[in-house]
């Protein structure tokens, strides 16, 4: 797994002469936001697909069939994330870890 790193630019570090109000937190840029990972029972081995998350996994897991790691695209909770996953026919194992 490569990881990115975000480089401000010069753009990024000016100070602006009218600052705007700040910005709602569903706004946040999508870095500043948690990083969930969990494992998972998956059905037939796939993937889930999550609505309002970037999801990541891998086939290692030493309690189900897949690591799971997601990062909601707003607001959301380790709950919201089981929520998620139980929708989509996914079974979550385990606790929830949360990584910044």
């Amino acid at each position: 797994m490569t990881a990115t790193q975000y480089r401000p630019t010069s753009a990024h570090l000016s100070t602006p002469t009218h600052p705007e109000p700040a910005a709602p937190l569903r706004n946040l840029p999508l870095y500043s936001l948690p990083i969930y990972s969990l494992e998972v029972i998956s059905p037939s081995g796939r993937a889930p697909h999550l609505d309002g998350w970037t999801v990541q996994t891998w086939p290692v897991a030493s309690l189900g069939d897949l690591t799971v790691q997601a990062r909601p695209h707003g607001v959301a909770s380790p709950d919201d994330l089981r929520a998620a996953l139980t929708r989509a026919g996914f079974t979550p194992l385990g606790p929830v870890r949360t990584h910044r």
